[in-house]
């Protein structure tokens, strides 16, 4: 199947276009920006297969799927964080939810096989449990979205997909997923640095953040997910379109430390055992994800611990630096 990766150029799109690869899928990626060396070198098909477009550019995209001959999409392509959405919201709706109407326009006129969209755990707004179930609350009638216009966005682009699944026959289907780690990674999330910087001999230090936690997924994970919903059969009408795909466990950034430190021997790494204003007001919407309709619909199930997914990701590091050399 030729399956267009939007976003394609970024740290999962990569992964992303490597893994429908490996899977006998031929891939493309569609991007504002080209692959960074790391990227580059997870997907090498990119230096030929990489197609520069802006995500909200409807007509230009539909080009690019007729002449590459595309019969799904997995759409990652967006605009991510909390901080960078407070300061420029217009920005943040123009590429999350003009580009999710792109994608599902081309999809619709295309009739494309399957659109995959890449969502986030920023699209709750509150959770109902201990843990966060795709049926809690997106949408609060007194208050904002806690992951601001990033979240709000998010939300607000599975609701598009959904409706053009619902009214225009498009096999839509989104991916919750959270804290996305692993080598070429961008955000640093606390993760990044720890493993590098450990490598490479460095010291890591953060003044803050020991008690901030996540749901670390490990991006191999994630893009077995992908895989499964792009190979999976056309959801029914009234299917669930929106699932959770993550490790299911929260860790604490004091923890993930000790992971390094545990894998990587000398390791020297100090964390704070405050937290920021920001981490602090981060935490309240901190949870793990309930993965169990995740495996019903894709008999897909987390197989990357955390200790795995570290020392996988070092190893990766390491032969990357050797071909520096």
């Amino acid at each position: 199947m030729n399956v267009l990766v939007t976003g394609g150029a970024g740290f999962l799109g990569g992964h992303m276009v490597a893994a429908l690869e490996a899977a006998g899928h031929r891939a493309f990626a569609y991007d504002i920006a080209k692959p960074t060396p790391e990227v580059l070198s997870v997907a090498p098909v990119l230096a030929s297969r990489l197609r520069i477009g802006r995500i909200d550019d409807c007509n230009h995209l539909m080009d690019v799927c007729r002449s590459d001959g595309i019969e799904a999409i997995v759409h990652g392509a967006a605009r991510l964080g909390f901080e960078p959405s407070l300061a420029d919201p217009m920005g943040f709706y123009q590429t999350n939810i003009m580009g999710q109407v792109s994608v599902c326009e081309v999809a619709q006129k295309l009739e494309l096989c399957k659109l995959i969209a890449i969502s986030s755990n920023a699209a709750y707004h509150a959770g109902s449990g201990d843990k966060l179930v795709e049926s809690d609350s997106p949408f609060s009638a007194t208050r904002a979205n806690p992951a601001a216009h990033y979240g709000t966005s998010k939300m607000a682009a599975e609701a598009i997909g959904i409706a053009y699944a619902d009214f225009h026959d498009v096999d839509f289907l989104a991916l919750r997923v959270t804290a996305i780690y692993g080598f070429a990674m961008r955000s640093p999330i606390h993760i990044k640095p720890m493993v590098e910087n450990a490598v490479l001999g460095r010291s890591t230090r953060f003044k803050t953040g020991g008690p901030m936690k996540r749901d670390y997924t490990h991006v191999l994970d994630c893009c077995e997910a992908v895989l499964r919903a792009i190979e999976a059969p056309r959801q029914p009408p009234g299917s669930q379109r929106v699932l959770n795909v993550a490790a299911g466990r929260i860790h604490t950034v004091a923890e993930v430390a000790g992971i390094v430190q545990r894998v990587l021997p000398g390791a020297d790494i100090q964390v704070g055992t405050e937290l920021s204003p920001l981490e602090a007001a981060n935490l309240k919407m901190r949870a793990p994800l309930d993965v169990a309709k995740a495996k019903e619909v894709l008999d897909w199930a987390p197989r990357w611990t955390l200790d795995e997914g570290i020392q996988e990701y070092a190893d990766r590091f390491k032969r990357y630096i050797r071909t520096l050399s």
